[in-house]
């Protein structure tokens, strides 16, 4: 049986954990994988669960966790048959690799570090105030992990096409096969619970961490406004900070602020995926509509899929992939993020009744179970993984690369050899002589000038008095042909 290893930079759902929605993709594609015979290990960086003890009988400190700086120890203990990267985040402690590889890519991480580095970039078009060579150190990392993997897959056909030109440009060849794409998807058997218990009535959900590149605000605080017109309804707020770390960079405080003190809000905080859950069930619908933006368009986006998962119909966007998805299957809303009006009459509708939420529950976990289902999505990277192969080209493309890095360095070498020069050119008496005489060059020139003044006027006498006293041409042949 084939072994794989799965590595993620982020903490995986294991029991009483939180969790995010790289983790979450992670989780799927090693479930996927299992469903389809394959011996699958999972692991995450030892950071991830830092301070919390994890009581899950699935998770294994030996097997689950590694430290980042031994990632290749870790890798040679578990020895795999195919090592599979979700995203290439992880794969800048990748020395080199005993096996096939496939990287998962699972977002545009780019743009979202994009928007992370600068905390002045809001989730609009602004553009960054400075450039930073944090995004060349970015692409290059990135490139890196392209050039070393094997076989590739992404989350959807938008991201497909900002994938495609990345993968040229590290020498991959391009056709109609390249890049396949596995939506991210979920367990095909619903949540514990789901249809068996009673939906609270006018209750809504939101959920997930603070992201610089996600802004949820004008819909939140519009579908408040329209819950204190009604005086009824209530948003069940499941948002917070990044489990690990702040990336929100503090943009959302007031918008908590304005939460924490609404009578119509409860906040639930971070919970793990599991509780989580079984709070999504009881819920009528769920909101999950973002300003629109470059990061936001390609993201295939993880929350969503649990709320059609959990029987929620979604207030979402009409800009991405997965608004087609929803708006084919009727399994909610999509609107535009800027709309003020169409929102609030859409809540009104919903709280006046006037939609049917029990059949668009419906659509949303049929919508799941038909197109989001691991065990169904996951035959790219199973076909990949079941007869594993090292990609044709990919040893010459990495000397290549390995050519450059070394030409690079040979040339900062010599650049360094040659300000070394300079300084000590720099320090030799003349060089220093030459530098001090510099400073007395319009004083030089004065003097010059005022010495070769006299010699100047001088010189011009002698043009004149020369002049003076030279006998004219015409003078001299009259004298001539009087004396014949």
């Amino acid at each position: 049986m084939t072994r794989v290893l799965i590595l993620t930079t982020e903490p995986l759902p294991y029991r009483g954990m939180l969790t995010t929605g790289a983790g979450l993709r992670a989780w799927g594609l090693a479930e996927g994988l299992r469903a389809c015979g394959l011996d699958v290990s999972i692991a995450m960086p030892a950071d991830t669960i830092e301070g919390r003890t994890i009581n899950d009988p699935a998770f294994s400190a030996d097997t689950n966790i590694f430290k980042r700086p031994f990632l290749m120890e870790f890798i040679n203990k578990i020895n795999p048959d195919v090592l599979v990267f979700q995203h290439w985040g992880l794969m800048e402690h990748l020395q080199g690799a005993t096996c096939p590889l496939a990287l998962d890519l699972a977002g545009p991480h780019l743009l979202e570090r994009y928007y992370w580095s600068d905390s002045n970039i809001t989730s609009s078009d602004e553009p960054a105030k400075v450039f930073s060579t944090d995004y060349e150190k970015n692409l290059s990392e990135k490139l890196r992990a392209l050039r070393l993997a094997d076989f590739i897959t992404c989350s959807g056909t938008f991201q497909r096409h900002y994938f495609l030109p990345f993968l040229a440009m590290t020498g991959w060849h391009i056709n109609s096969g390249s890049l396949p794409v596995i939506p991210f998807s979920i367990n095909p058997v619903p949540p514990e619970g789901r249809g068996a218990l009673e939906r609270q009535p006018d209750t809504f959900v939101y959920g997930g961490m603070f992201l610089p590149w996600q802004n949820p605000e004008k819909p939140l605080r519009w579908l408040l406004e329209v819950f204190d017109e009604f005086n009824r309804g209530t948003l069940l707020f499941f948002g917070g900070m990044h489990p690990t770390m702040d990336v929100s960079q503090g943009k959302f405080e007031g918008l908590l602020q304005h939460l924490s003190k609404h009578p119509r809000v409860v906040m639930k905080g971070m919970l793990p995926f599991d509780e989580l859950c079984k709070e999504y069930i009881q819920a009528s619908a769920a909101l999950d509509l973002c300003e629109q933006n470059p990061e936001r368009e390609l993201a295939f986006t993880t929350r969503t899929a649990v709320y059609l998962w959990c029987g929620l119909p979604v207030i979402y966007n009409n800009y991405s992939e997965l608004s087609g998805y929803i708006e084919k299957a009727d399994a909610g809303w999509c609107l535009d993020p800027e709309d003020e009006k169409t929102f609030k009459q859409t809540i009104r509708d919903i709280l006046n009744n006037n939609t049917s939420l029990e059949e668009k529950r419906r659509n949303a976990a049929n919508l799941c179970a038909n197109k989001l289902d691991w065990t169904k999505t996951i035959k790219p990277l199973a076909d990949f993984c079941l007869a594993p192969f090292y990609r044709e080209g990919k040893s010459g493309v990495l000397l290549a690369a390995e050519y450059r890095t070394q030409k690079m360095s040979q040339l900062e070498m010599d650049l360094e050899q040659t300000r070394r020069e300079l300084l000590t050119l720099k320090g030799k008496m003349i060089f220093k002589f030459y530098e001090r005489a510099s400073l007395f060059r319009p004083l030089l020139a004065l003097i010059i000038f005022i010495l070769a003044l006299p010699l100047c006027l001088m010189m011009l006498l002698l043009l004149i008095f020369s002049d003076i006293f030279r006998p004219a041409k015409g003078k001299s042949k009259k004298v001539d042909s009087q004396g014949q």
